[in-house]
């Protein structure tokens, strides 16, 4: 699969090279190069999900925030270290940690949510897996950052 997720990646990348002229890139977070220390949390919330790669989920989290733990509040309104709208999370949320608490800005939560939406949107089907991205949040542009960070991280790590 990372090879696909490479390929993939690559070829967004000269998509959006080509297109480049039609309009202004998306201003992404800046993310950073190596995988988070919880990155278990990212495997095991992928696990929902079979086929979701987890580097789909570090890569959102890196693109949405930066890799913030709690995440600021957007100028769009959303919130949480993975960046829902309080309706989106209010249809996906998840109390991953079973704490009792459906929080947005627990990030074992957030990862499940975003999972559950990721999942619902065909994400692990690669002929879907652009429009999965682009329905967590509506921009081409977003669904390109999104995909050439996770080839990047997949490059990084060799895998």
């Amino acid at each position: 699969m990372s090879a696909s997720l490479l390929v993939l990646g690559l070829a967004v990348a000269i998509s959006e090279a080509r297109a480049s002229s039609v309009g202004p890139r998306p201003i992404v977070a800046a993310a950073p190069r190596v995988l988070p220390a919880e990155y278990q949390s990212y495997v095991s919330a992928a696990a929902a999900c079979p086929g979701l790669d987890p580097m789909i989920l570090v890569a959102i989290h890196d693109v949405e925030t930066g890799r913030d733990a709690r995440g600021e509040t957007s100028s769009a309104g959303a919130i949480g270290p993975m960046q829902f709208l309080p309706d989106t999370w209010a249809a996906y949320g998840v109390d991953a940690d079973h704490d009792g608490t459906v929080d947005v800005y627990n990030l074992t939560d957030a990862l499940a949510g975003a999972t559950r939406l990721l999942c619902r949107n065909g994400v692990a089907d690669p002929a879907t897996r652009g429009t999965a991205i682009w329905n967590y949040n509506h921009s081409w542009g977003y669904v390109r950052a999104v995909l050439i960070r996770a080839a990047e991280l997949h490059s990084a790590l060799g895998v």
